[in-house]
Order: structure tokens, then C-alpha cells, then sequence
């Protein structure tokens, strides 16, 4: 679809009517002799038949200038072209992962693809970075809880930059204790200051809570009041408990209260099917008007004129050329 900027400017294509028919035009005052024997002074000059000074301008002459007046108007005007709307689909989906980094999660009971034995913090990085790559278009935020809870990376869509911080994890780098309640208050704090209707968190632990100021239950009830629904993934075998076995009621009762679900990942593989499980959950999506691209033309009307009066202009210097040399050779 065409539009015009300034479509007003299209009033200018008035403006040389108004020149011809103003009553401030210059009549000249000069006299003109009538000569009524012209054709004996062409034949005496030897059929030379043309006149110096100005002339009125041929009907040729006028339309060409009225096509150069209409496009400059036009060019004026500033025409653009407004391509369709470009809609782009976004989910509207924040995921949240809380990762328990307490000294257990170094418990090696894991095997790696070399059948190797890994931590438990290794293998959860691992698997997180399978679902990181599938997840282009959604924000994800990353938590991190031990001794006290904190945001290691806001809402982003960034995934390189989330996946440099995934990899930087160590154990123990957030205190050796298990504050699950605080990393979900935190978490709910995230998504409140966010707005957007679909929230889930995924809250990995292999521990139980151990003094969080706000009890894991209470948690719960306030991510269920904010419309986040949260899945627990208990990681480790629980023969590797060591101090503080996994408190698996607790997890269960975490996702029954938000409408999430539990998982128990005794191995990595059992990891990697949660999480194939989970990213099997459609993301809502809403069609959000991006631009219409926009694209000037009021060059093409402008160059076209310019272009004309070369050509007019090249003529003239032609036919003035031939005129010269053929009286030259006279």
C-alpha cells in the first residue's frame, strides 16, 4: 500500500494556473513590426527559416514541463511504500530454574556420557544445557540456593550469556546448607515483576530444607497465589542421602499445591526424560504486531524529473549545436 506524507503538498499542482491566470502578470509594453513580405526575405537569405531570441513554447514543450512539475509535486508529497504487518509469534512463558548447590550435590552417583561418574551438580549442567538450546524464544532466569538464596541471571533470552553462567556453577558456591523455601520466594519475586500470564519454575534439590526464613509450604502458597506453577526434580539416589536425606514429601507437596508436577531423577537419563517431559508442555504463544516495514519513494518521482530535464536540456544543446553548424556552413 502506497501513502503519502505530506498528501497537502498536492495543492501545489494549482500553483502555475494561478501564475497564468494572475492578474500581476508583465505585459509588455513594445511595439512589433509587421512584416508582410517574409517570404521574400527567407528566399532571399537562401531558405534559411529560423529566429533568434525567445519563442513560445511548443505544445511538446508544455506537457513535458507539466510532467516534471506533477512528479516533483509527487516527490514532494514524500510517497512511502507500507509493506504488510509482520507478526511475530513470542511465548508467553517465563522459566524459572532454582538449582540447589549445597555440598551434596558434589555426590558423585551420576554417569556421565563416557560412563564416567559424575556429581550430581555436573549432570544437572549438563542436561540444562540440552533444554537451554531448545528453549530459543523464551526467557529463562536462573536461581541459585544454598546457604542463602540468590539470582544468578534475570529473564533473558539470551542463551550464550545464560549458558556461560551455567557452566561457571560450582558446588558450594552459594554455603553448604539447602534454603529450598527462599529460593522459592525469590523465584516468586522474579515473576512478579514480570508480565506475563504463563510462569513455571523447575526447582532441582537432592537435599532437604535446612532453615529457610521461609518455610518451603508457605513458599508454595505464594507461587500458587501468583499463578506459578512449579515442577520439583529430586536428584541423586537416595543411598547417597548422606546428612540430610531428600525430603520427597515436601518436593511432592510443592507441585501438588501449584498445580506442577513431581519427578525423581535417580540417574542421568532419568534426568534427561524429566526434562523431555517437561519441554513436551506447549508454551502459550500470542501474535504480537511487530512493524509494517516502510519503504521512501519519493526518490524514483524525483530522479524520473531530473532525468527528463537532462534529456530536454541535451536536446536543446543538440538542435542549437546543428542549427550553428549548419549556418556556419552556409
Amino acid at each position: 500500500m502506497i501513502e503519502f506524507v505530506y498528501s497537502w503538498a498536492f495543492l501545489l499542482l494549482f500553483l502555475p494556473l494561478l501564475i497564468i491566470y494572475s492578474p500581476l502578470r508583465y505585459y509588455s509594453s513594445r511595439s512589433a513590426l509587421r512584416v508582410s513580405f517574409i517570404d521574400d526575405i527567407l528566399k532571399a537569405k537562401g531558405g534559411k527559416e529560423y529566429t533568434e531570441g525567445v519563442s513560445r513554447a511548443t505544445t511538446a514543450q508544455k506537457a513535458l514541463l507539466a510532467l516534471v512539475w506533477l512528479l516533483l509535486v509527487v516527490a514532494i508529497a514524500k510517497p512511502h511504500f507500507i509493506g504488510e504487518p509482520i507478526i511475530k509469534e513470542e511465548s508467553q512463558r517465563e522459566i524459572l530454574v532454582a538449582i540447589d548447590l549445597s555440598g551434596s550435590m558434589s555426590t558423585q552417583d551420576f554417569k556421565g556420557e563416557d560412563g564416567k561418574n559424575i556429581d550430581r551438580l555436573q549432570a544437572v549442567k549438563l542436561v540444562l544445557t540440552n533444554f537451554f538450546q531448545k528453549r530459543k524464544g523464551e526467557k529463562i532466569g536462573l536461581i541459585l540456593f544454598g546457604s542463602a538464596a540468590f539470582v544468578q541471571a534475570p529473564f533473558t533470552q539470551d542463551l550464550n550469556a545464560l549458558q556461560k553462567l551455567l557452566d561457571g556453577l560450582q558446588v558450594g558456591m552459594a554455603g553448604p546448607q539447602t534454603m529450598l523455601g527462599d529460593g522459592i520466594a525469590l523465584g516468586v519475586k522474579m515473576f512478579r515483576e514480570n508480565n506475563v500470564t504463563d510462569r513455571m519454575m523447575i526447582v532441582m534439590s537432592d537435599g532437604d530444607d535446612t532453615g529457610s526464613k521461609v518455610p518451603p509450604k508457605t513458599a508454595a502458597k505464594l507461587a500458587k497465589d501468583n499463578s506459578v506453577s512449579i515442577y520439583t526434580i529430586a536428584v541423586g539416589d537416595p543411598k547417597n542421602a548422606g546428612e540430610h536425606p531428600i525430603d520427597t514429601d515436601t518436593l511432592k507437596s510443592i507441585s501438588k499445591d501449584t498445580d506442577g508436577k513431581f519427578y525423581y531423577a535417580l540417574n542421568r537419563n532419568e534426568l534427561v526424560e524429566i526434562y523431555d517431559e517437561i519441554e513436551k508442555l506447549t508454551p502459550k504463544k500470542v501474535k504480537k504486531l511487530t512493524h509494517r516495514p516502510i519503504k521512501d519513494l519519493f526518490v524514483y518521482p524525483l530522479a524520473l524529473s531530473l532525468f527528463l530535464m537532462f534529456l530536454y536540456a541535451l536536446a536543446l544543446w543538440i538542435g542549437q549545436y546543428q542549427r550553428v553548424k549548419k549556418g556556419n556552413q552556409l
